[in-house]
């Protein structure tokens, strides 16, 4: 399968996610400065939406650089990881209404969760088609991503989990600094060579 044309339509479904979530951001009908206030939840919301994303692109679009041959199942997982992700503006939308609610709280976490499985599922897709490839360092390169790494040890996304459950029951609002966290430590740790690969 053509890899451009898979990489063209993620990057079109990211970009129209990401103008979504700041639609959602309301223009006050105050000429106040103050009035900005009242969107401050949602404005929280949205940055860590959008770091999300972006770095969850980043990645994206290294593993998809070491791998020569999309497979029907790179395909396939890849649609799933966009059928998944176009949520994060409803749930950012939704937490930005309520920072510390609990409803709120757990439908982003259930959000995130289906996304990180999605993710996952690609990750593993992509290591698989480098492995036929006989592409063994692609596919080492994959599996040696600190988010790969982190997603495929069940202690550290059990241990995720229940950290995130008990944020929710006792502070709602402690789950978005537990994913923005992650997101810092786990995402955002890029391979050595990732600002390398078209020199």
């Amino acid at each position: 399968m053509n890899k451009g044309r898979v990489e063209a339509f993620t990057d079109a479904v990211l970009a129209i996610i990401l103008t979504i979530m700041i639609l959602e951001f309301k223009t006050p009908e105050s000429f106040a400065i103050s009035a900005v206030l009242d969107q401050v939840p949602y404005l929280i919301s949205y940055a860590i939406g959008y770091l999300f994303i972006g770095v969850a692109w980043y990645n994206h679009h290294y593993m998809f650089s070491k791998t020569r041959w999309i497979s029907r199942n790179v395909y396939w997982a890849n649609n799933f990881w966009m059928f998944a992700t176009p949520f994060l503006p409803v749930a950012t939308a939704w937490v930005g209404k309520g920072l510390n609610q609990q409803g709120f709280e757990t439908f982003y976490f259930l959000v995130y969760l289906l996304w990180s499985v999605a993710y996952f599922i690609l990750s593993v897709m992509l290591v698989k088609a480098n492995e036929k490839d006989y592409r063994p360092e692609a596919a080492k390169s994959i599996r040696s991503m600190a988010i790969y790494r982190f997603m495929g040890s069940w202690k550290w996304v059990s241990g995720q989990i229940v950290a995130s459950i008990v944020a929710i029951i006792y502070l709602p609002a402690l789950q978005m600094v537990l994913v923005f966290l992650l997101i810092i430590f786990v995402g955002a740790r890029f391979n050595k060579d990732s600002d390398q690969l078209f020199n």
